[in-house]
């Protein structure tokens, strides 16, 4: 979302390209998605997924055809050749489609923009090997310890505090419930009663004294759970790792 913003403050949501970069593979794009409603009409600003290319040429290691085309493309731009969604009388100088565009770009290619910061791409930059072959990278091990468990229930018996009262009782074996949270939003114990809640509930149940929680002690809490009528969907450890939290605190 973040990235859509910045590229229609820019002027519009066409013009950026994006990189997803993993360990082994890397995938290049337009951060937009498809428009269906401008397929066939030779509208589109390509911009977007030429400059993903760009991304990729030089993730590759070919920064040198990386940099003519992305000087070639602010060349373009810079001369006042827009597609219709940059177009603005008096800053424009003419208004092309799709293939247009593109045809603009490719015979600026070797041209740099007067106006615009030229772009250099250094040998070396990106490259095969910053990604083929490399193993993912080795970390220490970290101390991991149990020390909660978020239980997630389908309920609609009535309000929170009916619930808090009800899963409330179910603590024990050194695991006490400490909070409901409902959307995302803290509604046990002191929420606002005009939260608008779904039928999904989280039930916070933390280790007393910070000691370290068990499988067992887990199993004996849905088992209580199960006997008690309440429908748990899932379930989710909190963990601290080397003695940080590895889960949120947010509306506890």
């Amino acid at each position: 979302m973040l990235s859509d913003v910045a590229a229609q403050i820019a002027g519009s949501v066409g013009l950026a390209g994006s990189a997803n970069i993993g360990e082994h593979i890397a995938m290049f794009e337009a951060i937009h998605g498809s428009a269906p409603r401008r397929a066939g009409q030779n509208l589109a600003n390509p911009s977007g997924l030429f400059l993903g290319a760009v991304m990729m040429l030089v993730h590759t290691g070919q920064t040198d055809v990386a940099e003519r085309a992305h000087n070639a493309w602010l060349k373009t731009m810079e001369d006042g050749v827009h597609t219709y969604d940059i177009f603005k009388e008096g800053v424009s100088r003419e208004k092309v489609g799709t293939r247009e565009f593109a045809e603009a770009v490719v015979a600026r290619i070797g041209q740099k923009p007067a106006t615009l910061k030229a772009v250099t791409y250094k040998a070396g930059e990106g490259g095969e090997g910053s990604f083929s072959g490399r193993m993912a990278r080795e970390t220490a091990a970290a101390k991991k310890e149990t020390v909660g468990v978020d239980v997630y229930l389908e309920w609609s018996g009535g309000s929170a505090d009916d619930l808090g009262a009800a899963v409330g009782k179910l603590s024990g074996e050194g695991l006490k419930l400490t909070s409901i949270a409902n959307r995302g939003v803290k509604v046990f114990p002191g929420g606002a009663t005009e939260t608008f809640c779904s039928d999904h509930w989280r039930c916070r149940f933390v280790s007393e004294g910070s000691r370290e929680v068990g499988n067992k002690q887990i199993v004996g809490l849905l088992s209580r759970f199960a006997e008690a009528g309440l429908d748990f969907i899932k379930t989710e450890n909190l963990c601290n790792f080397d003695g940080q939290p590895g889960y949120s605190h947010a509306q506890e």
